[in-house]
C-alpha cells in the first residue's frame, strides 16, 4: 500500500466521519445481542450483524435523546442494558460526552482534540500491548497495511506508522478491519460449519456402531478403521467449534468494549470526581483495572483480525489442531471484567459517601438561607385567620367555628404543668410513630401507618402527649408538610363533648389551610345558613361534605388529631364510623387518636390501617414500661421546683423522690396532685404528707372528700354546692357565675371555697374547671353518697331556680346604655359588665329545669301559677330577651321557651295560664327575632307595639313599652297565619314561583336579580345576576330569558328570539319546559335543559304580561294587555279558550293546586275566578279604592272638579290628547294647571273651565305642577329629570333646573316663595333658589324615593310622604320670631325605621312599612299598600 493510496483512503475515512453528526453508536440493543448469541449457538457459522461505529461512544439515555443525538444509528444499547457479569455492580449507561466534531471542510492543520478518559485508557492499553506482545501487534499492523492499503494501492509503511500513532485513527482502523474481516470469512465460516455438521451427524451414530462392532464378531476387523474415522471426524469438528467460539467471543468483546468506553467516560468524568485521599486512591486503582480490561479486549480483537486475514486453509488446519484457544482468551476478558466490577463497587461506595456528605452540607445551607422565610403550620394558620375572603366564605367559616383548637390547646397546656420534652419525645423514636409519619410506601423497612392510637388510663398523660405530637407535627415548614387539624374532646364542657363539635372544628381548621375545600360546604350553607351546623342533622350534613373533601383531588396529605375520644359522649360511634370510612376513601388522610382503654377503637374501626391484619402496629399503649421514664422525668422537674422552698434540703428531696416514685404507679395526674398538695406544706412535713396520700386516683379523690366532710358544716355544704355546680353545668363557670349558680353568699370570696375543694378544681383566667375528666367520673359515681342524697335531678332543679332568682334580681332595662337603633357590630360591654354574673343563668336556666324532670315533684311545683317560672315570665321576660340579644344568644332563648313548653305540655296537671303564656311567648320571640337580635331595645318598642292587641305578652308588658309611645291603633288583634317575611331585594319584587318539587322559592325584582329561597325555612340560598335590564323571574326587558343553575347560581344560557321585552317566564311542573311571555304579542316555549326553541304561540292582540302552567303541565294560561286570558295546549300549541270579562289589562294568572280553577288579576282592580274546564266565569273579587279627590286627574284624559264640602261633581275638563297626571290651583283659585303625559302643561279658567293656553317644552311626560305663593311662577316636573319654571300669566319659559339623576315626581314652593323643593326617583330632595335657579342643598341618604313634598307654614320643615325634614339651615328660608319647630320634632319614616331628628326610634316590621306618611303634631299616620292605616301618638319629653 503506497503512501499516496493510504492517505487517500484515510482522508476518505476521516471525511466520512466528519459527515456524521455525531458518529453512530457501536452498541447493539439488548434484543439484538441476545438474539445474535442465540442464533450463533443454534447455527454456529452464521455471523451476527455487528455494526461498527465510532469508538467509545456510549449509549443514549433515552430513545428520544438517542434519536436526536445519533440519527444514523441502527442499533443501540438501551439505557437499562448492562453486561451480565456486572449487572449488580455497575449502573446503566449515562449520557455521554459528544464526540469531537471536525469542520466540514478539510484543513491542513487541525488542533488536536483533548482525549476523553476512555480514549486515554484505550490508547494506554494499546501502547502497553506493543511492549507485552509485540509480535501480535506487528502481525496486526501488517494485516492492517495489507487490507486497507490494498484498496488505495498506495502503500507507505512510514505514513501508516504515523497514522497509527494517532489515537482516534487507530481505533477506527481496528473497527474497520474487524468489519471487513467478518465479511471476508462469512463464506469460509459457512463451509466450516457445514463440515462440522456432517461430522456431527456421523458421530451421532458412533454409539450405535460401537455397539454393533462389539456385538457382532464378524465386524471385529472393522473396529480399527472405524476408530480412525471417528478420530478424523473429531478433528474435522474442531474448526467449526473454533469458529463458533470466536464468533460468540468477538460479539461479546465488541459489545463490552462499547459498554466500558461509555461507562469509563461517566466514571472518570472530572465533573463527577470528588476530592479526598481515600477517594483518589480508589479511583487510581480503578483506572488500572480498566486499562487491563482494555488490554484483554484489544488482545482478543487483534488475534481475531489476524485470524480473519490468514489463509483460510491454514485457519482450518489450526482449528483441527485446536491451536487457537478462543474460549481461554474470552475467559481472560471476563476475568478482567470481574476485577473492574469489584473495584467499581468500591468506587461507587466511596462516591456515594462523598455525595451524601455534600448533599447534607447543601441541605443545611439551603435551610440556613431559607430560615428567613420559613413558615411553620402554626404561623400559616394564624395568617389564614386574618386573610380576607369572600363574604359568604367568611360567614360560612364564622358559623362553622365552635372553638379555635389552637387557643383551646394553649388553654389546656396552661392549666397543666409545663410540657417537658422528655415526657413525650420518647414516642418519636417508636416504630409506630415512624410508620405514622412515613408517607413513602416504596418498600421502606417501616411501612406507612394511617392510624396512630394512643391508649392509656386516666391520668397517664394522653392529652399532654397529644399536645407534644401536635407541636412536633406543626413545627414543620408548611410548604413541605401535610396539613394538620386537631380537636380536644372535653367531657367537662357539653359544647365540646359531641361528635358534631369534633367534626366542625376539624373542618374549620382544615379550611383555614386549604380554602379551596370550602366549595363542598358553600352550597348547603347558602341553602340553610348557620342552621346547617347546629340543627339535629348537622353531623350528617357535615359528614357528607367531609367525605367530598377527602375525595377532592386538591386535598393535600393531612393529619387529623382527636384527643380524649372517650370524652366524646354524644355521637362517638358515628364519629368512629366516619373515621373508618375516611381511611377507605383517601390515602391522603391519617388519624392520631387518644382514648382510655374502654374505647376499643381497633374493634370498632373497619379500616384501621393499610392492612387490617397488622392493625396492632398502630397502637401505642401507655403501659408501665413506656411511662416509667417520662413520669420519672416529670417527678424530677417537680422536685426542682421544691428545691428552693423552706425545709426542702437534699435529704428531704431524696425522701420525697423515693416516696413519690413508689406510690405514683406511673400516673402523671397523681404526681401533679401530690406536688400541688406539697405547695402549701413545709419541707419537714412533706414526707409524712405524702405517706398519708393513698396511691391511685380513686383513693386520692376519696381522701379529698374526707377532708371536705371534715370541715365545719357551712363550709362543707358550700364546697359540695360548688362541686355539684361544676359537675352539672353545661360549660365551665366564671368565678362570678359560680357564686350565683352554687348559691354562695355574696360576701364570700369564691376562690376560697374553690381552694377548699382540694384538687378537684382548678382556676384558669377567672374560670373554674374540674381538674380532669377522672375527677368528673369520680363525682358522678359517688354523687348521691358524697354530694347530694336527693340525686342529680334535684341538683338541676336547684341550679335552675337559683338562675331564675339571680336573673330576677339583676336584670334591668337597657343594661348596656344603648340607643334605640341597631347595636354596634362588635359591642363592648361596660366595665364592670352587669351581665357577667348571670350570663350562664340567662342561657341555661331552662336546660336545668327540664333536665330529668319526669319524676321530680319540685319541678312540677314550678309549673304552677304561683311557681318561679310563671312569675319570671310575667315580670322579667322582656329584660331576659334584651340580655340574650346583648350576649348574642337569642336563639338559645327561643330553644329555652320551646323546651319549657314541651315539658309543660307533657304534664297532666299543668296550669292553663302558664301554658298559654308559653305559647304566646314562643310566637312573640319567633315573630320579632330579627329585630330583637339586631336592636335589643326594640324588644320594648317594635316587638311590643306590633304584637297583636290580644297577645298576652303585649298586654302584660305594655307598661314597659318605650316611654314616648302613648297610643297605637291599626295593629292586628291576633297572631295570623303569616309565617315569615323574606327580605333581601333592594327594589320591588314583581314575581315569585315555586320549583316543581316545592323546595325552592324564586323571587324576581326590579333590582335586576332573582333570589332563591328555602321554601321551608325562608333561608336565602342564592342570588342570580346577569340581566342588563329590569329582571322578572329570569326574564328581562332586554328581550332575553336567562337560564341559571339553581344549585350554584351559575349562568347557563341566554335564550334570544323575542322582538320585545320579556316580562314573565314560567317552568312546567316537570321542569322540562320553559314558557316566556313577551311584548311582541307571543309566547315562546323552550327546552329547559338545552335552551333549544320548541315553538311560538300566537293569538293575543297586545302585550303578553304573564304565563302559568297547570299542575299537570298540559295547559298554559297567558294574560295580556288585550284584557283577555287565553288557554293553550302545551304539547301542540293549539289555542283552547279565550276568557273575557276584565275591563283593563290582565297582569297575572295562577292555577289552583287541583288545576280546576284559574285566578286572574287585572288593572280594573278585580280578581276573577274561572273554571278551567269550561272557561266559565265563577266569581269576581272587588273592594279596591278609586282614590277620588277635590280636583282629580284621571287616566280617562279628563280633570274633574268636585265640591269639597258636599262631594258634588261640578265640572269635567276635557279635550286632552294625553293622560292627565296632576293638577294644581293658583293661590287665588282662579287658574287650574294640569300636567299631561303628552309632555305639556295646560292652564284653565277654574270658574268657567275654559282652556287658556298650552305650555310646551318638556321632552317627556309632565308629572307635577305647582304655583308660587304670589301666583306669578308655575313650576313643572317631568320624566325628563328636569324642573321648568314658567311665567304663569304668559306661559313664557323662564328657567330649567337640572341635577336630578331620576324622574322628578313633585315640586313645592316655600311660603315666602324664595325656595323651591323637588323630589325625585333618585331618592333625593333638592332645594333651589326660586329667583336664580341656583342649587342650594341636596337632602339624601334615605333608601326610597319621595313622592310628595310640601313646606311647613313657617318654611323650616319639609313635609314629605315619609315625614318631616328640617331644612332651615340649608335652605336659607327666613323665619319669624314666633316660628317654632313641630312639637314632635322631625318625625320621619326611613323605609323600615321611624326616626326623630335623624335618630332611629321605632323599627317597622315588613307588614307595617308605609306607602304614605302623615305627621300632625304628636301623631304619626302610616298608610299601607294593603289599604290599612296605622296610628301612633307620641309624647316626647325633650
Amino acid at each position: 500500500m503506497t503512501q499516496k493510496s493510504w492517505k487517500k483512503w484515510s482522508n476518505k475515512l476521516l471525511g466520512r466521519r466528519r459527515a456524521a453528526s455525531p458518529a453512530p453508536s457501536a452498541t447493539m440493543s439488548t434484543t439484538n445481542v441476545r438474539s445474535s448469541d442465540r442464533r450463533i449457538a443454534e447455527h454456529g457459522s452464521k455471523a451476527p450483524p455487528i455494526v461498527a461505529t465510532e469508538s467509545c461512544a456510549p449509549p443514549s439515555p433515552s430513545a428520544a435523546a438517542a434519536k436526536a443525538a445519533q440519527p444514523d444509528t441502527d442499533a443501540r444499547v438501551p439505557e437499562d442494558y448492562q453486561p451480565p457479569a456486572v449487572s449488580q455492580a455497575l449502573p446503566p449507561a449515562l449520557p455521554a460526552e459528544s464526540a469531537p466534531k471536525l469542520p466540514p471542510t478539510e484543513s491542513t492543520e487541525q488542533p488536536t482534540p483533548a482525549l476523553s478518559a476512555s480514549e486515554r485508557l484505550w490508547n494506554a492499553a494499546y501502547d502497553s500491548l506493543e511492549t507485552v506482545d509485540a509480535e501480535l501487534v506487528m502481525s496486526y499492523v501488517k494485516t492492517l497495511e495489507t487490507v486497507l492499503g490494498g484498496e488505495t494501492r498506495e502503500p507507505s509503511a512510514i505514513d501508516l506508522s504515523v497514522k497509527l500513532k494517532d489515537p482516534s485513527t487507530r481505533q477506527m482502523c481496528m473497527r474497520e478491519l474487524l468489519r471487513k474481516g467478518q465479511q471476508k470469512i462469512s463464506r469460509a465460516s459457512r463451509i466450516t460449519t457445514g463440515v462440522g455438521k456432517v461430522a456431527d451427524f456421523i458421530l451421532s451414530a458412533k454409539e450405535m456402531v460401537d455397539l454393533v462392532l462389539q456385538s457382532v464378531p464378524q465386524a471385529a476387523p472393522a473396529a480399527l478403521p472405524w476408530a480412525g474415522v471417528c478420530l478424523g471426524l473429531q478433528i474435522l469438528r474442531n474448526p467449526a467449534q473454533a469458529t463458533k467460539s470466536n464468533l460468540v467471543g468477538i460479539t461479546h468483546v465488541i459489545s463490552r468494549m462499547d459498554w466500558y468506553c461509555a461507562l469509563t467516560k461517566h466514571l472518570l468524568n472530572e465533573n463527577n470526581i470528588s476530592t479526598g485521599n481515600d477517594f483518589q486512591a480508589v479511583l487510581h486503582r480503578l483506572e488500572g483495572r480498566v486499562t487491563e480490561l482494555y488490554k484483554a479486549l484489544l488482545l482478543y480483537q487483534m488475534k481475531s483480525v489476524c485470524s480473519y486475514y490468514r489463509n483460510q486453509g491454514l485457519v482450518f488446519l489450526r482449528g483441527m489442531l485446536s491451536l487457537d484457544d478462543w474460549d481461554g482468551d474470552l475467559k481472560l476478558v471476563t476475568d478482567a471484567e470481574a476485577a473492574v466490577q469489584n473495584d467499581a463497587a468500591q468506587y461507587f461506595q466511596e462516591h456515594a459517601k462523598s455525595s451524601l456528605g455534600e448533599l447534607v452540607k447543601h441541605a443545611q445551607g439551603m435551610e440556613d438561607r431559607l430560615s428567613g422565610i420559613r413558615q411553620d403550620i402554626r404561623e400559616f394558620i394564624s395568617l389564614q385567620k386574618d386573610a380576607r375572603r369572600d363574604d359568604i366564605e367568611a360567614a360560612c367559616r364564622r358559623d362553622l367555628r365552635v372553638v379555635d383548637p389552637q387557643h383551646d390547646m394553649q388553654r389546656i397546656e396552661d392549666s397543666k404543668d409545663v410540657l417537658l420534652d422528655n415526657a413525650y419525645n420518647w414516642i418519636l423514636r417508636t416504630p409506630e410513630y415512624a410508620g405514622f409519619t412515613n408517607w413513602d410506601d416504596s418498600g421502606s423497612d417501616r411501612p406507612p401507618r394511617r392510624l396512630l392510637w394512643i391508649k392509656g388510663h386516666a391520668g397517664t398523660g394522653k392529652t399532654m402527649l397529644t399536645i407534644g405530637l401536635i407541636r412536633q407535627l406543626s413545627h414543620q415548614p408548611v410548604a413541605l408538610s401535610p396539613a394538620l387539624s386537631f380537636f380536644f374532646c372535653q367531657g367537662t364542657n357539653a359544647a365540646l363533648s359531641n361528635a358534631t363539635a369534633v367534626l366542625r372544628s376539624l373542618i374549620w381548621l382544615l379550611l383555614l389551610q386549604q380554602p379551596c375545600l370550602i366549595s363542598h360546604l358553600l352550597q348547603k350553607y347558602k341553602e340553610s345558613g348557620a342552621d346547617l351546623f347546629r340543627d339535629q342533622n348537622a353531623f350528617i350534613a357535615l359528614s357528607e361534605a367531609f367525605r367530598n373533601m377527602l375525595k377532592d383531588s386538591q386535598l393535600p396529605p393531612v393529619y387529623l388529631v382527636v384527643d380524649a375520644l372517650d370524652e366524646c359522649t354524644q355521637g362517638r360511634s358515628d364519629l368512629i364510623d366516619l373515621i373508618s370510612t375516611s381511611l377507605s376513601l383517601s390515602q391522603r388522610v391519617r388519624w392520631l387518636l387518644s382514648s382510655r382503654p374502654e374505647v376499643d377503637l381497633l374493634a370498632e374501626l373497619k379500616h384501621p390501617g393499610t392492612n387490617s391484619s397488622d392493625a396492632s402496629g398502630s397502637l401505642v399503649e401507655l403501659d408501665t414500661q413506656r411511662l416509667q421514664d417520662p413520669v420519672n422525668a416529670f417527678i424530677d422537674h417537680k422536685l426542682m421546683e421544691l428545691k428552693y422552698k423552706e425545709g426542702y434540703d437534699s435529704r428531704v428531696l431524696a425522701d420525697i423522690s423515693h416516696e413519690v416514685r413508689q406510690r405514683a404507679e406511673n400516673t402523671f395526674l397523681w404526681v401533679a396532685l401530690v406536688f400541688k398538695e406539697l405547695s402549701s406544706v413545709e419541707g419537714w412535713d412533706a414526707v409524712e404528707t405524702i405517706q398519708n396520700i393513698p396511691p391511685g386516683l380513686t383513693d386520692l379523690y376519696g381522701r379529698m372528700m374526707v377532708r371536705i366532710d371534715g370541715g365545719n358544716e357551712r363550709n362543707r355544704q358550700r364546697c359540695k354546692n360548688v362541686l355539684v355546680a361544676t359537675f352539672l353545668v353545661h360549660r365551665p363557670l366564671s368565678l362570678s357565675e359560680l357564686v350565683l349558680v352554687a348559691g354562695l353568699p355574696a360576701k364570700i370570696n369564691p376562690r376560697t371555697i374553690v381552694d377548699r375543694c382540694g384538687s378537684f378544681l382548678t382556676i384558669k383566667d377567672e374560670t373554674v374547671y374540674l381538674i380532669h375528666q377522672s375527677a368528673k367520673d369520680y363525682l358522678g359515681d359517688n354523687y348521691t353518697t358524697r354530694l347530694q342524697p336527693a340525686g342529680v335531678a334535684q341538683g338541676h332543679v336547684d341550679i335552675g331556680i337559683r338562675a331564675i332568682d339571680a336573673m330576677s334580681s339583676m336584670l334591668r332595662h337597657n343594661m348596656y346604655n344603648l340607643d334605640l337603633g341597631f347595636k354596634p357590630e362588635n359591642i363592648t360591654p361596660p366595665d364592670p359588665d352587669p351581665l357577667a354574673p348571670i350570663r350562664y343563668s340567662c342561657v341555661f336556666w331552662a336546660d336545668h329545669l327540664c333536665s330529668q324532670n319526669s319524676d321530680n315533684s319540685m319541678f312540677l311545683g314550678e309549673l304552677m301559677d304561683d311557681g318561679k317560672l310563671f312569675g319570671f315570665l310575667t315580670e322579667y321576660f322582656l329584660r331576659w330577651l334584651e340580655s340574650l340579644s346583648l350576649i348574642g344568644e337569642l336563639s338559645s332563648g327561643l330553644l329555652s321557651i320551646r323546651k319549657m313548653l314541651h315539658a309543660a305540655q307533657s304534664q297532666p296537671d299543668i296550669s292553663p295560664r302558664l301554658l298559654e303564656l308559653l305559647k304566646d311567648a314562643e310566637k312573640f320571640v319567633f315573630s320579632h327575632r330579627s329585630i330583637i337580635e339586631r336592636a335589643p331595645l326594640q324588644t320594648y318598642g317594635s316587638a311590643v307595639v306590633f304584637s297583636p292587641t290580644l297577645s298576652d305578652i303585649r298586654n302584660r308588658y305594655w307598661k314597659e313599652r318605650l316611654s314616648f309611645i302613648e297610643m297605637t291603633a291599626g295593629v292586628t288583634d291576633r297572631w295570623g297565619a303569616h309565617r315569615q317575611t323574606l327580605e333581601g331585594h333592594s327594589n320591588s319584587v314583581f314575581a315569585v314561583a315555586f320549583s316543581p318539587d316545592g323546595y325552592t322559592l324564586a323571587s324576581a325584582s326590579r333590582d335586576r336579580t332573582v333570589r332563591l329561597w328555602d321554601a321551608a325555612t325562608g333561608a336565602h340560598r342564592q342570588t342570580l345576576e346577569g340581566h342588563n335590564g329590569h329582571t322578572l323571574a329570569s326574564a328581562s326587558y332586554d328581550r332575553t330569558v336567562r337560564l341559571w343553575d339553581a344549585a350554584t347560581g351559575a349562568h347557563r344560557q341566554t335564550l334570544e328570539g323575542h322582538d320585545g321585552s320579556v316580562p314573565a317566564v314560567a317552568f312546567s311542573p316537570d321542569g322540562y319546559t320553559l314558557a316566556s311571555a313577551s311584548e311582541d304579542l307571543t309566547i315562546q316555549l323552550w327546552d329547559a335543559a338545552t335552551g333549544a326553541h320548541r315553538q311560538t304561540v300566537e293569538g293575543h292582540s297586545s302585550w303578553v304580561l304573564a304565563v302559568a302552567f297547570s299542575p299537570d303541565g298540559r295547559t298554559l294560561a297567558s294574560a295580556s294587555n288585550d284584557q283577555t286570558i287565553r288557554l293553550w295546549d302545551t304539547t301542540t300549541g293549539a289555542h283552547r279558550q279565550t276568557l273575557e270579562g276584565h275591563s283593563k289589562l290582565v297582569c297575572a294568572v295562577a292555577f289552583s293546586p287541583d288545576g280546576h280553577t284559574l285566578a286572574s288579576a287585572s288593572y280594573d282592580r278585580t280578581v276573577r275566578l274561572w273554571d278551567t274546564a269550561t272557561g266559565t266565569h265563577r266569581q269576581t273579587l272587588e273592594g279596591h279604592s278609586d282614590g277620588r279627590t277635590l280636583a282629580s286627574a284621571s287616566y280617562d284624559r279628563t280633570v274633574r272638579l268636585w265640591d269639597a264640602a258636599t262631594g258634588a261633581h261640578r265640572q269635567t275638563l276635557e279635550g286632552y290628547s294625553g293622560l292627565v297626571l296632576a293638577v294644581a290651583f293658583s293661590p287665588d283659585g282662579h287658574t287650574l294647571a294640569s300636567a299631561l303625559n303628552d309632555q305639556t302643561v295646560r292652564l284653565w279658567d277654574a270658574a268657567t273651565g275654559t282652556h287658556r293656553r298650552t305650555i310646551e317644552g318638556h321632552i317627556d311626560s309632565v308629572l307635577a305642577v305647582a304655583f308660587s305663593p304670589d301666583g306669578h311662577t308655575l313650576a313643572s316636573t317631568s320624566v325628563d329629570r328636569t324642573i321648568r319654571l314658567w311665567n304663569a300669566a304668559t306661559g313664557a319659559h323662564r328657567q330649567t333646573l337640572e341635577g336630578h339623576s331620576g324622574v322628578v315626581y313633585t315640586v313645592a314652593f316655600s311660603p315666602d316663595g324664595h325656595t323651591l323643593a323637588s323630589a325625585s326617583y333618585d331618592q333625593t330632595i333638592r332645594l333651589w333658589d326660586a329667583a336664580t335657579g341656583a342649587h342650594r342643598h341636596t337632602v339624601e341618604g334615605h333608601r326610597y324615593s319621595y313622592r310628595a313634598v310640601a313646606f311647613s307654614r313657617n318654611g323650616r320643615w319639609l313635609e314629605t310622604d315619609q315625614g318631616l325634614l328640617n331644612v332651615t339651615v340649608s335652605s336659607g328660608t327666613s323665619s319669624s320670631p314666633g316660628d317654632e319647630k313641630p312639637a314632635s320634632g322631625s318625625l320621619f319614616v326611613d323605609h323600615d325605621w321611624v326616626t326623630r331628628n335623624t335618630k332611629r326610634i321605632l323599627w317597622l316590621p315588613p307588614d307595617y312599612r308605609a306607602t304614605y306618611v302623615a305627621v300632625h303634631g304628636h301623631t304619626l299616620v302610616l298608610g299601607h299598600s294593603s289599604g290599612q292605616v296605622t296610628f301612633f301618638r307620641f309624647a316626647f319629653t325633650d
